[in-house]
């Protein structure tokens, strides 16, 4: 156990119920978890990343394994005994009490001295940037502001450890933007531990130290940002995180002859094989293409485009039928001149296509 790691999971799993009819939430995680750190448990809705997060706040206690705080056991310590704070999903702020007494809450039940309780809640009106609002009820403030309000709360007693279950996901997304932009200033400024939960991968890649990506009560992946996007470990995490491409064919060492025909070069990702029938991925953005169908390539048919504003996809189909798409920048004019049904080249950019395990 090294002196940076704030949180550790060993081991740790979550059944419910027993027999035929037990539920396994989490098999058998272990992760560990910084000091200073914003990392991310990322996945689908019911892969176990709320109930991860359950375990480290006390609100429920793992069938196996243990927890662990700054090197101590807290396996089976209740929540009121961990220096643990939570944000939910639902702001759950007191109506009837105006924001500085709601963000001093917690602190007056913590028996606080009123002067310590009334320069924390201060300076956290300030880090919040709500030092205006003091005296406003919750129900005079927009989504952003009730959130601010809910972070300060949980900040006031200078925890160890803020979880963070989706508190974004009510916010609309200009708000979810902003509050992306406040969630990780607040992290930095305050040196906290932060453990955000979200099933949305742009959350997690624009605010994330580290991410862990979770499916079906597995960790499948645990790094930063670029590595998670760029060498995703298996074909739920490359599909998962932003958007890929899918290609089939036969490997032979560094060389993959596609089903499609044309044979490239390819990278590895962990534990992919070296020879064989393997499935390949490709970033839309890694591939570019050209209106002439002279020279090396990959020969493809226009199928579709889609204009997004600063980028277009690009649908095309390549000689056996697979679709991938491409994603190009957009010109000025919005128009990327490519049309259905146009002949075109595609070439991938060096290190682009990464062999993935089979059984992912």
């Amino acid at each position: 156990m090294t002196d940076d790691i704030a949180v550790e999971a060993r081991d740790s799993g979550k059944v419910y119920g027993q027999g035929a009819g037990a539920v396994t939430a989490l098999d058998g995680i272990s992760l560990t978890i910084r000091k200073a750190e914003f990392f991310t448990l990322l996945g689908p809705s019911g892969c176990g990343k709320t109930t991860l997060l359950k375990l480290i706040a006390g609100f429920e206690s793992p069938t196996t394994g243990q927890i662990l705080l700054d090197g101590n056991d807290i396996t089976f310590d209740p929540p009121n005994k961990r220096p643990i704070n939570t944000v939910f999903q639902s702001y759950a702020l007191f109506p009837h009490l105006s924001v500085a007494e709601n963000i001093g809450f917690g602190l007056k039940m913590l028996g606080r001295p009123k002067a310590e309780i009334a320069d924390t809640v201060t300076r956290m009106l300030a880090l919040v940037r709500l030092d205006k609002m003091a005296d406003r009820k919750p129900g005079q403030l927009s989504g952003g502001q009730q959130q601010r309000v809910a972070l300060a709360r949980a900040l006031a007693p200078a925890p160890r450890v803020l979880l963070l279950d989706e508190p974004l996901s009510a916010l609309d997304l200009q708000l979810r933007k902003e509050m992306q932009i406040e969630l990780k200033r607040l992290q930095v400024e305050t040196g906290i531990t932060f453990i955000f939960v979200t099933h949305d991968q742009e959350e997690a890649l624009t605010m994330s130290d580290r991410i862990g990506v979770m499916h079906a009560g597995h960790l499948l992946q645990v790094g930063d940002p670029r590595t998670i996007y760029t060498r995703p470990a298996n074909r739920f995490v490359a599909s998962f995180i932003g958007e890929s491409n899918f290609l089939t064919g036969t490997l032979d060492g560094d060389l993959l002859t596609l089903d499609a025909g044309p044979c490239l070069t390819v990278e590895h990702g962990p534990d992919a094989p070296k020879t064989g029938k393997v499935t390949a991925a490709i970033r839309p953005e890694q591939i570019r293409i050209t209106s002439t169908t002279l020279g090396d390539g990959i020969p493809a048919t226009v199928t579709h485009t889609v204009y997004f504003g600063t980028d277009t996809h690009c649908l095309v189909a390549l000689n056996d039928g697979t679709e991938i798409t491409v994603r190009l920048q957009s010109p000025a004019s919005g128009d990327v001149g490519l049309r259905p049904g146009s002949e075109v080249t595609l070439k991938f950019e060096p290190g682009a296509l990464i062999v993935l395990p089979e059984a992912a």
